[in-house]
């Protein structure tokens, strides 16, 4: 063989061995399917006009990395398991979607919005957790309150939700946190429902008494 050839076997083997494969994998949430809506559960809401936001995030979970909670002090950020948009414009995202599905209506719009739109309700949250911990269960606490049209804070709830991972993957764990997302949205959407028909009963009984 060739000393020519050799060299060049060789500096192709130092090449091969120069390439770096970028390990990074990037995650986001995901919304519930179109087939949770249901019918018998959005009696009043078709046309509701929704606002989402602001939502807050604590500053521990603005990174690009995922978060998990391995004691009550201590955490660990993943250096290849990633986000693939900002984990608080995902949540908001996500939670529109869902608010969407679970009332049936098109007229939600995210913080924020143009002042010409005026929306029957508004939705606030504050995330105070939201991560898996070391037992690959993620807990979602979150503050949340609704608000009606002029902006008269008309419900304040809390919600704490836990979702177990089905393995330890990190697919798994964003899962869960995806199904954390729809309990909470299911929330929301009941506690909404209930202000709609209260309404829509008190307008019923102001229009009979005249």
């Amino acid at each position: 063989m060739s000393c020519k050839r050799l060299y060049l076997i060789s500096m192709c083997i130092i090449a091969a061995g120069c390439v770096s494969v970028d390990p990074s994998r990037f995650f986001a949430l995901a919304p519930l399917p179109r087939t949770d809506q249901r019918a018998q559960d959005t009696a009043g809401t078709n046309g509701l006009a929704l606002a989402i936001g602001p939502i807050k995030f604590p500053s521990y979970l603005d990174r690009l990395g995922l978060v998990k909670r391995l004691s009550q002090n201590r955490f660990a950020v993943a250096d290849n398991d990633l986000w693939a948009e900002p984990l608080e414009e995902n949540f908001l995202r996500v939670l529109s979607q869902n608010l969407s599905i679970l009332l049936q209506t098109d007229r939600i719009v995210a913080y924020p919005w143009e002042r010409s739109q005026q929306p029957t309700y508004q939705v606030q949250v504050e995330v105070l957790r939201f991560e898996p911990n070391a037992e690959q269960i993620v807990e979602l606490w979150a503050r949340w309150s609704i608000m009606d049209g002029a902006k008269k804070t008309i419900s304040v709830r809390e919600s704490y939700l836990t979702h177990p991972a089905r393995d330890k993957s990190t697919e798994a764990s964003v899962a869960a946190m995806s199904e954390g997302v729809s309990d909470l949205s299911k929330e929301i959407a009941a506690a909404i429902r209930a202000l709609t028909v209260g309404q829509g009963r008190r307008n019923a009984s102001e229009a009979a008494s005249d």
